[in-house]
């Protein structure tokens, strides 16, 4: 995946584990091959899942609202998580 910069705010599919096939938002890194996903219910922003770069394929690019936030440095909330998903018509596999 590319810089920092632009994969905060990226929607993204998990393709393996338990939780193959849900989609999260990139809310962090953590160098040099993990990502930090949630999606505002299960996982939420102040306990994201830590998941291998390798082990999740990008659905969309990234929800303009919010990659803005992320890259401004202003406070992203599980509802704003929940409405970017809501807005790609993700199916929420519980």
């Amino acid at each position: 995946m590319a810089a920092a910069e632009s994969i905060l705010g990226q929607i993204v599919a998990s393709t393996s584990g338990r939780d193959a096939g849900h989609v999260y938002v990139v809310v962090g890194l953590v160098p040099p091959n993990f990502l930090l996903l949630a999606d505002g219910r299960g996982r939420r922003i102040a306990n994201p899942k830590k998941k291998n770069v390798r082990h999740v394929k990008r659905v969309q690019q990234d929800v303009s609202q919010l990659a803005d936030k992320f890259r401004s440095g202003a406070k992203v909330t599980d509802e704003d998580l929940r409405q970017a998903l809501a807005t790609i018509g993700s199916s929420d596999k519980q």
